[in-house]
């Protein structure tokens, strides 16, 4: 078990430089299509499950650090050390690894290296828990749903729609919304189901579950979550012919839920901030054809994520970003 917690601790240091070019590039293509954000957010999660990389002149990682920034036998070494390509770091970490010495029958780091892989563990098994009890407590909620047409429900309990279920999604929502209300609401969620947003995001918590001791990836999850709303608020805006940026923006005010959702499900329509979605709604243009030509050459330029990007996220905009910048 230490060797995969060690693996992971690796994985998760990587990673954590990633995160942080991902969000500085999020910051700069602030004006541009948000699925060009949420798209780039697979590069982390790649980052996060792959315990190894491809060497490539675009890598985002710094130029002197190895693949294990934490050396597998850093447990045995008389001086132990790590290798984070960032100097500073690795000498003030360096400096508080205890070395092992003649009095002692076993090395210190070795217990450190033990506890913490018990409390790591533990801290999944707790999270997974934590998801799996909020959601059978929700589906258990849904018992009175009543069915409209297909996967679409209706229930009186509810104060914003969401997509529920990973193998047979279905849409929920709430009592008395308008006709036109059910129309972009329901663009939005069919979107959601369309690109497998709900299987994304569970996945996505799965990860997060991995690597809890990581702030860095507790906050790319909640972007990574912001990101996906955000385009999918894009996506009704471009299917509606007529403008309804500003009835959009008024039902997501209404349907609020104040909160994010720190789990695997649902993905609700009026999670997170809700401030900033519509100020992204009213602020929304179509995106220019240099913009998706700019997101093509990201994509392409990282060979670490290219063949997961395409897998995981087809054409579905404007005509496709591949058949635009072809």
């Amino acid at each position: 078990m230490r060797e995969q917690f060690l693996t992971v601790l690796n994985m998760s240091l990587t990673a954590s430089y990633v995160i942080l070019f991902v969000m500085v590039v999020r910051l700069l293509l602030k004006k541009a299509p948000k699925f060009i954000s949420y798209v780039l957010w697979s590069v982390v999660a790649f980052r996060l499950i792959i315990p190894f990389s491809f060497e490539s002149i675009f890598s985002l990682m710094p130029r002197n650090t190895n693949g294990a920034p934490i050396p597998r036998d850093v447990i045995y070494q008389q001086s132990p050390q790590i290798n984070s390509g960032i100097e500073a770091v690795d000498s003030f970490v360096n400096q508080l690894l205890p070395a092992p010495t003649v009095e002692t029958s076993a090395n210190p780091l070795q217990i450190y290296v033990e506890i913490g892989a018990y409390i790591w563990i533990l801290g999944i098994v707790v999270l997974l828990i934590y998801s799996l009890v909020s959601v059978l407590k929700l589906k258990k909620s849904l018992n009175s749903a009543k069915l409209i047409k297909k996967n679409i429900y209706e229930a009186n309990n509810l104060k914003t729609p969401f997509v529920f279920g990973l193998i047979n999604p279905r849409i929920y929502l709430p009592v008395g919304l308008s006709k036109e209300e059910q129309d972009y609401i329901l663009i939005h969620e069919q979107t959601h189901i369309k690109r497998k947003d709900h299987v994304i995001k569970a996945l996505a918590f799965l990860i997060v579950s991995i690597h809890w001791f990581n702030p860095l990836v507790w906050i790319a999850f909640m972007l990574m979550s912001a990101d996906m709303e955000l385009s999918c608020d894009e996506r009704v805006l471009e299917a509606m012919k007529e403008d309804i940026k500003k009835p959009y923006a008024s039902s997501l005010l209404s349907l609020a839920t104040g909160r994010h959702i720190l789990n695997g499900s649902p993905l609700a329509f009026g999670e997170g901030d809700v401030k900033g979605r519509i100020k992204n709604v009213l602020n929304y243009k179509k995106p220019k054809f240099w913009i998706l030509c700019v997101f093509r050459i990201i994509r392409t330029a990282n060979p670490e994520a290219s063949g997961h990007l395409s897998r995981r996220h087809p054409d579905t905009y404007s005509g496709g970003i591949r058949t635009l910048c072809r």
